[in-house]
């Protein structure tokens, strides 16, 4: 196998923590030799071992006392730059330096780190892949530069970039096959963030029901967020009816704080944007408990907004095979669909066929 190859099975590894990861980046990293892979490992969560860590432990408990003649000679493949701080765990470095390796070949550098001009002082080969790794850490690295979380909008629509219908006895726009391939952003995320509107007409529940997702034992729920500027909240919505964490946003000094503890809410007080609640504020408020990666499920009101503001890194569109006309309301008020998906600022990084429905995800070129 060569180095690409190798590289795409480690990146493979590091997709197996996605759910569970949550504020730290997902790794995966292999270890090879002589034309085969002696061992793997990948990073599961929070104060958990690091990718490297695992994958040298693994080939410990494999290969017991002749793990250090094992290994030498071998190729250390790693998705990100190896840590050289001790945190809530002790530096891959040290780990690392316990074999001789014949190189360590790593995809993501990573700028808070020394990893790699430590393995290169103590005489390592150490080298850096350059591979198209967009799947990879978005939410880690914009959190790392700017302390703000990678934004992804979920966005069911119909042909004419309609997703809600203006009378309430139609609720559903695109399939379910649709709609069970969405839980997977609502999974991956360490927030989501909803509005009034979505929650009044809706009433959604907003968890993660994936079945690979919730049976992990390592996965939390996402923190349910609500951007409320009103005085009574109805708790009686599916929103507050199960027992992960819920953050409600609010402008409103008179918002009722007299809340049922088991409900689980803490209320934030944002500063207002021209008598509305400050967004910029939210998503700093969010960078600065860890949340690297926010799903926005709203209706057309507060998308439109993030849009005006640049604040949507990714869209995740589903579009279904329907012409609504005013029947129904356009996700974003201002513009129209198409002008959108024509911005020379996004591109089109996948696009397939979801039953009847078409999936596109369409993301900033640079993130910011």
């Amino acid at each position: 196998m060569n180095k690409s190859a190798l590289m795409e099975r480690a990146v493979h590894l590091a997709l197996r923590g996605s759910f569970t990861t949550k504020e730290n980046p997902n790794v995966g990293c292999l270890i090879y030799k002589n034309g085969e892979i002696l061992s793997e490992g990948w990073h599961v969560s929070p104060g958990s071992n690091h990718a490297e860590v695992n994958a040298i432990l693994n080939a410990e408990s494999k290969f017991k006392d002749s793990t250090k003649e094992v290994l030498e000679g071998s190729s250390l493949i790693v998705t990100l730059e190896p840590c050289s701080s001790e945190r809530t765990t002790p530096p891959c470095t040290d780990m690392i330096q316990k074999y001789s390796f014949k190189e360590i070949i790593f995809l993501q550098s990573d700028p808070s780190q020394e990893g790699s001009n430590i393995l290169k002082g103590k005489g390592f080969v150490v080298e850096k892949l350059n591979l198209n790794h967009s799947v990879l850490n978005d939410g880690f690295f914009k959190h790392l530069t700017l302390q703000k979380p990678f934004v992804r909008a979920k966005i069911a629509c119909s042909m004419d970039g309609k997703i809600a219908f203006k009378k309430n006895n139609e609720k559903w726009i695109t399939s379910q096959r649709s709609r069970k391939d969405g839980y997977y952003y609502r999974a991956i995320s360490g927030a989501i963030i909803t509005g009034s509107g979505t929650l009044d007409i809706d009433d959604p529940l907003l968890n993660v029901r994936l079945e690979e997702a919730v049976k992990n034992k390592d996965f939390k729920q996402p923190i349910k967020t609500f951007i409320f500027s009103k005085s009574k909240l109805n708790f009686k919505k599916k929103f507050f009816q199960d027992d992960s964490k819920k953050i409600i946003f609010t402008n409103n000094d008179d918002l009722d704080i007299d809340i049922d503890k088991t409900l689980n809410i803490e209320i934030v007080r944002v500063e207002s944007d021209v008598d509305k609640i400050s967004i910029p504020s939210v998503l700093s408020y969010l960078g600065s408990i860890s949340i690297k990666d926010v799903l926005l499920e709203a209706g057309p009101k507060l998308i439109s907004s993030f849009i005006d503001l640049n604040l949507i890194d990714e869209y995740v569109f589903y579009i279904a095979p329907k012409v609504l006309g005013n029947k129904a309301n356009s996700f974003y008020t201002n513009k129209n669909f198409e002008s959108i998906l024509k911005s020379p600022d996004l591109e089109i990084i996948e696009e397939k066929s979801i039953g009847r429905d078409l999936k596109m995800v369409i993301r900033k070129k640079n993130v910011s």
